[in-house]
């Protein structure tokens, strides 16, 4: 567009300038109904070196929740000129492999394994945990997901090795050791996390209990097999139901009857590192005969 139309334009309300060369439509007829953050993003990338990464790469992907918008996380590459437009864009320069970049509506963006590099680099052992699991997770067929998992563990194993020597990289590889298929809740994973840091045994994921006979009878979030403890955490959003209710119930009763003790866990006791998920556990293996390694039987 001329100089001139764009002065038109924006006098008539028709175009709205975001930034120097950015301009998005305001009521004009969009057939695809794309979003204007979304269009807006495509402007700053299309035909440009420039890469969606760190929490906008994460949004488009399904890692974080909540609407995409500015400020916009753009990466260049290292030896480039970083792009900075106040409250538009946040800018990096950092080299990223075209192994690791892919196209997702329309836009270049860092693919799902450097993403969660990128932000398990700035953030705790535990947020690269919680984030691992949710982009390795199948999406579950009996809840009505669709799609496809983001990446599978060996995506993440090779973005590490790739990425070398960089502040962070050490407990990333630790929460790398940590993360686990079929986890289905951030909770669950922060459960097992604090599990963890607290000695107790390593729980399997969603495993499916039988029946003597070999009949499937009930699937914890969490079991730890040996001690037959199932740990359940219970979401407000899924269990206050009076379906949920009914088969909760049913699902304790098959629990007892099948010789296991379940642990039920709710986000109350999820609070300060989950202290009181954590002690709960412990009281339940305890009853099972399990110890600490440091344990020593008084005399």
């Amino acid at each position: 567009m001329t100089r001139r139309d764009l002065e038109h334009s924006t006098a008539n309300d028709l175009l709205r300038r975001h930034a120097h060369g950015i301009y998005a439509g305001t009521g004009l007829p969009d057939e695809e109904g794309l979003p204007e953050a979304l269009a807006l993003l495509q402007g700053l990338t299309i035909g440009t070196p420039r890469v969606a990464s760190f929490d906008t790469a994460a949004t488009l992907w399904g890692l974080l929740h909540g609407e995409l918008h500015p400020p916009f996380h753009l990466s260049s590459p290292a030896k480039g000129c970083r792009t900075e437009r106040p409250q538009l864009v946040i800018g990096h320069r950092i080299k990223i492999p075209e192994q690791f970049v892919t196209e997702l509506h329309g836009v270049r963006v860092t693919d799902p394994a450097w993403t969660w590099l990128d932000l398990s680099l700035r953030g705790s052992k535990e947020r690269a945990v919680v984030l691992g699991d949710q982009v390795i997770r199948h999406p579950r067929r009996e809840y009505g997901e669709a799609g496809h998992r983001l990446a599978a563990i060996e995506d993440l194993r090779a973005a590490v090795r790739v990425r070398g020597r960089t502040r962070g990289i050490c407990h990333v590889r630790e929460a790398l050791e940590l993360i686990r298929e079929g986890v289905d809740s951030p909770q669950e994973t922060r459960l097992r996390y604090y599990m963890h840091l607290a000695g107790l045994p390593e729980p399997r994921v969603n495993p499916v209990i039988h029946h003597a006979s070999g009949y499937p009878w009930f699937q914890p979030d969490l079991a730890v097999e040996e001690f037959q403890v199932s740990i359940q955490y219970e979401g407000e959003e899924f269990h206050s139901a009076p379906a949920s209710v009914r088969k909760d119930v049913r699902r304790s009763e098959i629990t007892e009857e099948l010789g296991w003790l379940e642990v039920r866990i709710t986000r109350d006791h999820m609070e300060d590192q989950g202290r009181r998920a954590v002690a709960r556990i412990q009281r339940a293996l305890a009853q099972r005969g399990w110890r600490p390694r440091n344990y020593r039987p008084q005399s």
